[in-house]
């Protein structure tokens, strides 16, 4: 078959839909389909065309905001993440302001510059090719977008649809809801409603678009988070010398996923064992949630170091070497970070700290034997929990190597990619 896929994300770029959408087009094109990438470019050229291994890449770039140079490897700027990159208070005024008038204005979402270069290319792309496939990816929604488009240009195409995350009723909101909340939903529902297939990677995800949306859900299909971990046979990063390291990996926002209540831990945990050192790393962006690290007070015995946007390697490292690793739940049902299948993959203790009953990853952690779930309630951590989580962090319980390779396989780039391909390849077409 001929396959295109439209993402904004794609290799190199450090994003989850990056990792799992390179590893899936890789594994459809040793399949024996033909498979073509539009994505977004970081280059200076309008359009570049590259040969990825066995997949054709084809880069559009982002004339407004060109959003896929941030989580470029070596993109990451921890010192301006936190307010320390020597910014003059009116510079930074500025740079506030415009932003917040941005995110005001912007439709459907921060990479909506990409929509009309990407559109011109994926028509052409499908009068030069017979596709028998057009796969559309979100987050960011803009990729469903094109998709649409292409769809029209292209009718004798089937269109898949893989979610991440929900749109219209998505956290963080992907836009201004006071202005376009209406909007969102029509087009979200057209492209539900137009879609011959449509992937989500949650049971509840599943069950929330079935009751939004007038969509068969036997068009619906739940696709797990994929494993998208580099070689593990990698030394840690860090000296055997008596600290417990806790390890985050993600990013930060602060309406959807805030460090204030973990950071409220850590500093709670080394008040109540003073004679005990702590380290708290955070991986990933920072985003908007800067300034609750400079709220946290200088101590003794633990430090909280953010390496912002580093290479999968410099993770898969860090998770190997962590003694606990540290999911903050996305305060959504619908919502899992494939983060928390990397963790369990690595086999390390999981602190889970929730503000919802019905989180995705109470559900996901519920069999692994190493986790403790803390429920974020007022500013900071009981004593009680604390204790608990004391004697969580410093005895933990191990995992033995049945369970990691048990999830190590039905997490696999194999298995996953071998659901897409059943699909693409055995679709019979639902009614609507």
């Amino acid at each position: 078959m001929k396959l295109l896929i439209v993402t904004y994300s794609y290799s190199p770029d450090l994003t989850p839909r990056a990792f799992r959408w390179s590893a899936v087009a890789a594994q459809l094109a040793r399949r024996g389909h033909q498979v073509h990438v539009l994505c977004s470019g970081v280059s200076k050229e309008g359009l570049s065309v590259e040969l990825d291994n066995v997949v054709q890449v084809f880069r559009v770039k982002d004339w407004l905001l060109n959003a896929s140079a941030r989580v470029a490897p070596g993109a990451g700027n921890t010192k301006s993440a936190i307010g320390a990159n020597g910014r003059s208070p009116l510079r930074s005024l500025i740079r506030k302001t415009v932003r917040a008038v941005w995110r005001t204005l912007y439709w459907p979402d921060y990479a909506c510059g990409w929509i009309i270069p990407a559109i011109r290319v994926a028509r052409q792309m499908c009068v030069n090719n017979d596709y028998d496939w057009i796969i559309s990816v979100s987050h960011p929604f803009s990729g469903h977008v094109i998709g649409m488009a292409a769809k029209r240009c292209s009718p004798q195409s089937r269109w898949f649809v893989d979610i991440s995350d929900p749109y219209s009723r998505g956290e963080p909101f992907p836009n201004n809801f006071a202005i376009y909340s209406k909007l969102n939903r029509v087009v979200e529902g057209r492209v539900m409603t137009g879609a011959d297939a449509i992937s989500v990677t949650t049971e509840s995800t599943k069950v929330l678009y079935e009751s939004s949306f007038p969509v068969s859900s036997r068009k619906i299909y739940v696709i797990p988070p994929l494993l998208s971990l580099p070689d593990l046979d990698q030394a840690s990063p860090w000296q055997v010398d008596g600290t417990v390291r806790l390890v985050f990996v993600g990013t930060l926002y602060k309406k959807l996923r805030s460090p204030k209540f973990l950071l409220a831990c850590i500093v709670s945990l080394s008040r109540t064992f003073p004679a005990q050192r702590f380290e708290l790393h955070f991986y990933g962006s920072v985003n908007d949630c800067g300034d609750d690290f400079l709220m946290v007070p200088d101590m003794l015995n633990y430090s909280v170091l953010i390496h912002g946007l580093v290479s999968r390697q410099k993770v898969a490292q860090a998770m190997i070497g962590a003694d606990v690793l540290v999911n903050i739940g996305n305060d959504s049902e619908a919502q899992l970070a494939s983060k928390v299948i990397e963790y369990m993959a690595v086999g390390k203790p999981i602190l889970n700290v929730v503000s919802i009953a019905r989180d995705a990853s109470i559900s996901a952690l519920a069999d692994y034997p190493s986790t403790f779930t803390v429920f974020r309630s007022g500013s900071e951590p009981s004593f009680d929990v604390i204790k608990a989580l004391g004697d969580f962090v410093l005895n933990p319980r191990p995992v033995d190597d049945l369970c990691i390779d048990l999830i190590r396989s039905q997490f696999s780039e194999d298995h996953v990619a071998g659901i897409y391909a059943s699909i693409l390849e055995q679709y019979i077409p639902a009614p609507s």
